[in-house]
């Protein structure tokens, strides 16, 4: 077998969107005398939005009616604050660099969506490394089943044993 491949997430993997995220919602919640867990914010992270609602989880947990809208609108420009000082994960650029050096095919595999992916990749200068992003509008299930990496093996030519993945989330 020979690697031709290299396949990878991006939240969590190539820039901590989720750490902002989660820190974003937990000072929410503190707003409101409430907690965040990351046992509960655990079960959401690698997969699509709907899993999890953290604006109904709050309101539930703290036992009021809040603006669900203005809620995600606040909690929304603290995350991109936090977001704006978020630099890619350390040895990303060197596997792309590597990768890009000894004619690999790159690829992202994420449940994230192409308008979510790209802007963050031209921000830092990494879109050029790939030839290929698959996200949760290329297929009926995305994470956590294996269907997005499977896409981008695909598309890259390679078979998937050809391929190395590179997830962060269970």
């Amino acid at each position: 077998m020979v690697i031709r491949a290299l396949i990878f997430d991006f939240d969590g993997l190539i820039l901590d969107t989720e750490g902002p995220d989660f820190q974003s919602w937990q000072e929410a919640y503190q707003e409101h005398g409430c907690e965040l867990s990351l046992d509960v914010w655990a079960h959401c992270i690698g997969v699509p939005a709907k899993v999890f609602d953290p604006a109904a989880h709050l309101a539930t947990q703290a036992n009021a009616e809040l603006d669900p809208e203005t809620l995600r609108l606040q909690r929304r420009q603290r995350f991109y604050q936090l977001l704006e000082t978020q630099t890619p994960l350390p040895g990303v650029e060197d596997y792309l660099r590597d990768a890009a050096r000894l004619g690999l095919g790159i690829a992202i595999a994420s449940s994230a969506t192409r308008d979510w992916i790209i802007p963050h990749l031209e921000r830092h200068g990494l879109i050029d490394y790939f030839q290929i992003i698959r996200s949760s509008e290329d297929v009926a299930r995305a994470k956590p089943h294996p269907d997005l990496f499977l896409a981008a093996a695909e598309a890259l030519g390679v078979a998937p044993n050809e391929a190395i993945a590179f997830e962060d989330s269970p």
